[in-house]
């Protein structure tokens, strides 16, 4: 993703054509959204995998009960239960 980022790049010339600037800061912005989107599911991913080695994956970080079979199908790295996920002020 960095590589493809214009603002990142070595490469970018003297006299560029009109909208280029405006065209390289959406392409930044998107790169910048998609860098922290996947840095913030690869976080979520090891900690799903740390909760597995300990045994603790699958219980619901806010009751303790077991988060649903078909959550954590459909949400693999979900560390709440449908219940909880619903209470205002939770994510996950």
């Amino acid at each position: 993703i960095e590589k493809d980022d214009p603002v990142k790049s070595d490469s970018l010339p003297e006299s560029m054509e009109s909208g280029t600037e405006s065209w390289m800061a959406d392409v930044h912005g998107r790169s910048v959204a998609i860098s922290e989107n996947l840095r913030k599911l690869s976080d979520k991913i090891k900690k799903s995998l740390n909760a597995l080695k300990i045994g603790k994956y699958g219980k619901c970080e806010s009751c303790g009960k077991h988060i649903e079979v078909a959550r954590l199908f459909a949400m693999p790295t979900a560390t709440l239960c449908v219940v909880c996920s619903k209470k205002p002020g939770k994510k996950s």
